[in-house]
């Protein structure tokens, strides 16, 4: 048969009877492949391809590993010297920081245990205003050396403003301070 006639038959099988197909399918000579030699044709081009790129891949592998371990460790020594820059601030630096944001010239802590009052009982002057002057971060001068040894019976509550302790003070016959700067000046 002709390969033309073989064409027709192959395009158009209603128009030809089953002995006449039977017959062009015996005539063909097609070539069966063998199904183990394509296997194995198959398996050794895979193993090619795999043995070109493993290295490149265990490279870049290791590269994105070390990059990511190396992100991770910064941003945790960050956060861990954050927080501890955080504990190390005393209340009082913490409360300058924000009132110097906001422009107040007062500087208080902002914990609330050390927020009660204070009760001296029969205290020296010396006593009382040197504790005051720390917690407000003023130093204390003296006019005369027997104001230091004024005893008094005083509350101090540390939500109060140093003016308006001052005041406090003032109210007393023999105590006159005044307020300069960061300097409290007993007269």
């Amino acid at each position: 048969m002709k390969k033309e006639e073989q064409i027709r038959m192959l395009l158009h099988p209603e128009d030809y009877t089953d002995e006449q197909l039977d017959q062009m399918l015996d005539e063909t000579d097609i070539k069966v492949p063998d199904a183990n030699e394509a296997w194995e044709k198959f398996r050794s081009e895979k193993r090619e391809v795999k043995s070109e790129r493993p290295m490149l891949l265990k490279i870049a592998a290791m590269f994105i590993g070390v990059l990511m371990l190396s992100g991770i460790a910064y941003a945790a020594i960050h956060i861990v010297s954050q927080r501890v820059g955080e504990d190390l601030q005393s209340p009082t630096q913490k409360a300058r920081i924000t009132n110097s944001r906001q422009q107040i010239t007062e500087e208080q802590p902002t914990d609330s245990t050390a927020m009660k009052p204070v009760v001296f009982e029969d205290a020296e002057l010396n006593t009382i205003l040197r504790e005051i002057a720390t917690f407000y971060q003023y130093e204390v001068v003296y006019k005369s050396e027997a104001s230091k040894h004024i005893r008094l019976y005083f509350t101090w509550d540390k939500k109060a403003t140093i003016d308006g302790i001052i005041d406090t003070f003032n109210r007393f016959e023999r105590i006159h301070i005044t307020r300069d700067n960061k300097e409290l000046i007993v007269e």
